[in-house]
């Protein structure tokens, strides 16, 4: 269960002694050295280097060519007014865009071939792929990294796209938020969505950061409203379809009653909350959960569902759909978040825990072992530095979620 803002304030000491007693410092290790080498890292010069290996595998194409082949033997003269070398025709560019019928389906206008991009409002099919008006967006880049907020701050974990251990921490001074329990979760395009939890009206505060900073560069998120009937959420959380869902806390935050899984049917970028209910998690063995994560199954594979879930310190190997979970391990606090082999050279998946003082650590997905500290993130002026969900990119996968 999350604790809330009013309670922090009186007993922040004995929150922490009772939390480091429950979870332990190093997870489950049980070894007083082993955070000795984390050296509380909140490097803010993090390159974010936009060239990084951990791109090897991760599908994210951003080449904005319509892979229409210029120069094939089935092209017929399709480089512009040569012959074609299985006909002897010669292709005729009656545009002069260096397309020819039937691979450029407008070969009047040399603003409409296969090279072009489309233009979502234009009305005609500009790329000549078959569409009108299709977006045409260079799917998003995905690296190893993890991403939560806390107070006043924005804060991007830089991973080695090796072993993945922690490169840096760099935060970002961010702006207009109220102060309570941060919910966060990454969308397809590599944006964030987020909510507070505010402590001084009990409402959720939904945010959107465009282009998340990297660079350490401030940020003022869109705000986009609250969630209507006063509904309490605790996390947020995207599936392998891009379906948003979030975790209703119920009539409190410290008590399964009123618990359910729901999943958001309307434009929430545009601030329409509208929702249905996934499941009702009041009678379900694991309630009242902090963080939602995606799952890694046997076969190392990231899944949406089953999935890992935290709740103060506590790891289940979760359903979403039931509510029904195995505790598997100890550590963290209320953010985790597990990151498919894709964006590792050696392609193995990764599962991540974020402690109450900014603690990262890694969890083995096969052995549920507990690292030491492999960093820890910056301080913050208010409240915890961990008060926070934790979100990454998510790699390709099929849902295990209902339609």
């Amino acid at each position: 269960m999350a604790i809330r803002a009013s309670v922090l304030s009186r007993i922040a000491g004995a929150l922490a002694a009772a939390a480091l007693a429950a979870c332990g410092e190093g997870g489950d290790t049980g070894d007083p050295d082993a955070s000795s080498d984390s050296d509380a890292d909140t490097d803010t010069d993090s390159d974010a280097d936009t060239d990084s290996d951990a791109d090897t595998d991760s599908d994210a194409d951003t080449d904005t060519d319509s892979d229409v082949d210029t120069d094939s033997d089935a092209d017929a003269g399709g480089d512009g007014g040569e012959p074609d070398t299985e006909t002897g025709a010669e292709c005729v560019d009656e545009d002069s865009d260096s397309w020819c019928l039937p691979f450029d389906c407008v070969d009047t206008d040399s603003s409409i071939n296969p090279g072009q991009l489309e233009d979502a409002d234009g009305g005609v099919d500009d790329d000549c792929d078959g569409l009108t008006d299709e977006l045409d967006v260079p799917a998003p880049t995905m690296w190893a990294e993890l991403w939560y907020s806390a107070d006043t701050l924005l804060v991007y974990v830089e991973l080695d796209a090796e072993d993945g251990t922690v490169v840096g921490f760099t935060s970002s001074a961010v702006t207009g938020l109220p102060w309570g329990h941060n919910l966060i979760t990454m969308l397809e395009d590599g944006s964030l969505f987020g909510a507070r939890l505010s402590d001084a009206d009990d409402q959720t505060h939904f945010y959107h950061i465009a282009e998340p900073p990297r660079d350490g560069s401030p940020v003022t998120p869109t705000l986009l409203g609250t969630m209507p009937g006063g509904i309490m959420l605790e996390a947020l959380y995207t599936d392998c379809d891009g379906r948003l869902y979030g975790m209703d806390t119920g009539v409190d935050v410290s008590s399964s009653t009123g618990n359910r899984l729901l999943r958001f049917t309307g434009d929430y970028l545009a601030s329409d909350f509208s929702f249905i209910v996934v499941s009702d998690l009041e009678v379900a063995d694991v309630a009242d959960i902090d963080d939602m994560g995606p799952g890694i199954d046997a076969d190392g594979e990231i899944t949406d569902n089953p999935g890992f879930a935290i709740d103060s310190c506590d790891i289940y190997d979760f359903d979403y759909e039931t509510g029904f979970g195995t505790l598997i391990a100890t550590g963290g606090t209320w953010g985790i978040h597990a990151l498919g082999g894709p964006l590792f050279t050696d392609g193995v998946s990764r599962l991540y825990v974020l402690s109450m003082d900014a603690e990262l650590f890694e969890v083995d997905p096969i052995t549920y072992a507990i690292s030491g500290v492999l960093g820890t993130g910056p301080a913050v002026t208010t409240g915890l530095p961990g008060w926070t969900g934790l979100a990454g990119p998510l790699t390709d996968c099929i849902s295990g979620f209902p339609e």
